[in-house]
C-alpha cells in the first residue's frame, strides 16, 4: 500500500482509494475532490489545479493532462487506429477540438467531458456530424476514452442510426469506450472501465450494462447491425 496522499504515512485502518489507486486516510478533513479521480483534497494540499469554475484536479491528474490542441493531436491517431482494430471506423473523418471545460459545463450539477456536434437536414432527415468537442485538462486516458465515446455518437449518426433512445445510444458509446479501455491494459484504464460499468446513472451506466448484456448474448456485430437498422437491441 502506498503512503497517504496527505500525511505521507502508511494509511490508517480506514482509507479511501482514488481511481489512480492512491490512498488517503479518512481522518483528514475533506475540502473537495478531484473531478476526474475522486481523490479527496485536504485544505493544506498544494499543486491542485482548476478544472471548471466549481471543480478541481489533483496533482496526479494534472501531471498527465491534455491541456492543448497540440497535445490532443498526438493522441488522436492512436485512438483512431485502436477503433479501426475494433472494427469501428468513421466513413467521414470528424475534427476533434479541445474546449474550455466551463464552456461545456454551464450547468454545474453534472459534468460533461465531451460532445458531438450534429446538424439534421429536415427535408432529407440526413444528419451531418460537424465535429467533436472534448473538455481540456482531462488525463490522457480520460481524453482518449471520451474521444472514443464521442466517435460512437458520430459513427451512429453517419450510419443513419438517429433518434435512438438516449439510454441505447449512450450505452453503445460507453461500450465503445469500454472496449478501448480494455485494450490499454493499465490499472487506471481498468479502473475507469469498471467505474463506468458500475455507474448508477440509468442512462450511461444502465445503458452500458444493457448493451453489454446484448453483446454477450448475440455478439457485437449482430447488436450494432440491429441498432443501426431498427433502432433497438436484438
Amino acid at each position: 500500500m502506498t503512503s497517504c496522499t496527505v500525511c505521507g504515512l502508511p494509511p490508517m485502518a480506514s482509507y479511501e482509494i482514488s481511481l489512480h489507486g492512491e490512498a488517503t486516510c479518512v481522518t483528514h478533513q475533506v475540502l473537495d475532490r478531484c473531478a476526474l479521480c475522486v481523490r479527496p483534497r485536504h485544505a493544506d494540499e498544494r499543486n491542485w489545479a482548476r478544472f471548471t469554475s466549481t471543480t478541481v484536479r489533483c496533482p496526479t491528474c494534472v501531471s498527465v493532462a491534455v491541456d492543448t490542441q497540440q497535445q490532443a493531436r498526438k493522441h488522436i491517431p492512436r485512438v483512431r487506429a485502436d477503433m479501426v482494430a475494433l472494427g469501428i471506423e468513421l466513413p467521414q473523418r470528424v475534427r476533434v477540438t479541445l474546449v474550455d471545460p466551463d464552456v461545456m459545463n454551464p450547468d454545474t450539477r453534472s459534468l460533461c467531458l465531451g460532445r458531438t456536434l450534429q446538424r439534421v437536414w429536415v427535408d432529407t432527415a440526413v444528419t451531418d456530424v460537424l465535429g467533436i468537442e472534448i473538455a481540456g485538462g482531462l488525463t490522457e486516458t480520460h481524453f482518449c476514452a471520451t474521444v472514443v465515446h464521442e466517435i460512437g455518437h458520430a459513427w451512429l449518426a453517419q450510419r443513419g442510426a438517429v433518434n435512438l433512445d438516449q439510454t441505447l445510444e449512450e450505452g453503445v458509446c460507453e461500450l465503445f469506450a469500454g472496449a478501448w479501455l480494455k485494450r490499454q491494459r493499465t490499472p487506471f484504464a481498468d479502473t475507469l472501465r469498471r467505474s463506468a460499468l458500475e455507474n448508477p446513472d440509468p442512462v450511461y451506466g444502465g445503458g452500458y450494462r444493457l448493451v453489454r448484456e446484448a453483446v454477450v448474448r448475440h455478439g457485437i456485430a449482430v447488436v450494432l447491425d440491429h441498432v443501426c437498422a431498427r433502432g433497438v437491441l436484438p
